[in-house]
């Protein structure tokens, strides 16, 4: 945190040099050698308490620029030292992606977990374009289901990242534009943890409430899941997350996100919240042994 008190110290030096300037006027207009020396005391005083302020200021500053060195210190060192803390972490470990960017943003995720030691075995995208009216008709059509609700659509897109093999809903949701399969190897049943690429920031309003939560509201009783974002984007989304007892991490895009995600998957127990706040300073980072 960058404590600065300038503006403070400013505010409060301007009151008294205002009251100073009253004082000294009204001195002026009356002889009384008794009020001259109260004014005169008064001023001292006030110019005395001006400059403890302008000390703590000064102390303030000093202190600020030696916690920013000591925070920018830390940076560098995770940076120069991320493969290390990571390496062989997630070695023999599947690990399934499903984004909600329809950006295709999961470079830091893909080369964190395959850095690590971890094989991705699938990555999904879902696209808001799910829940555009008239999607419900094309996938019954398409499928010949008779799906009317939102809670079954997420219900279908689910059971269909479960099973791929095992039936067409997934090639059909893909066809029709609705999701996007990058890859997908192996079953599901050999995936150890799920990571969700959380991009709340599109078009879709609710979209965390009304798309996302419920998707790891069902895959989170099955598998270990973690919740993450770039720095960039808001914390209030992931705030939500953090309430279902999830690990989430708001920095991927920083080596220290990355670490903790590595960790977060190496250790199903780890859960809270890990990243920056809203000045963009680190303020947890998930680590294990």
């Amino acid at each position: 945190m960058h404590i600065n008190f300038k503006y403070f110290i400013v505010s409060i030096g301007s009151i008294f040099l205002a009251l100073g300037i009253g004082i000294l006027i009204g001195s002026g207009l009356g002889n009384n050698e008794t009020m001259q020396k109260q004014n005169e005391a008064i001023v001292k005083d006030i110019d005395e308490q001006f400059n403890v302020l302008k000390t703590k200021d000064e102390e303030l500053i000093k202190e600020n620029k030696i916690l920013k060195e000591n925070a920018d210190s830390y940076r560098r060192y995770i940076v120069s030292n991320q493969a290390i803390l990571t390496a062989n972490k997630l070695s023999g470990k599947n690990i399934g992606i499903i984004s909600f960017d329809e950006k295709d943003d999961t470079d830091e995720v893909d080369s964190s977990i395959t850095s690590a030691g971890g094989n991705i075995a699938f990555k999904i995208t879902i696209k808001e374009a799910i829940f555009e009216k008239g999607s419900a008709e094309k996938i019954n059509e398409k499928l010949q289901t008779n799906i009317s609700s939102n809670a079954e659509l997420i219900s279908l897109i689910t059971d269909s990242i479960k099973n791929p093999t095992g039936n067409a809903s997934l090639n059909a949701l893909s066809e029709l534009g609705y999701v996007k399969v990058d890859k997908m190897v192996g079953q599901y049943e050999s995936v150890n943890n799920i990571v969700f690429i959380n991009a709340a920031g599109n078009k879709m309003k609710n979209k965390v409430n009304d798309l996302e939560k419920p998707i790891v509201e069902i895959v989170k009783n099955e598998r270990p899941v973690v919740v993450v974002e770039s720095s960039a984007n808001s914390n209030e989304s992931m705030e939500e997350f953090s309430k279902m007892k999830i690990a989430t991490i708001n920095n991927i895009d920083q080596a220290s996100g990355q670490i903790s995600l590595v960790n977060c998957l190496s250790n199903d127990k780890l859960t809270g919240i890990y990243g920056k706040d809203k000045e963009n300073n680190i303020v947890t980072m998930a680590v294990t042994k």
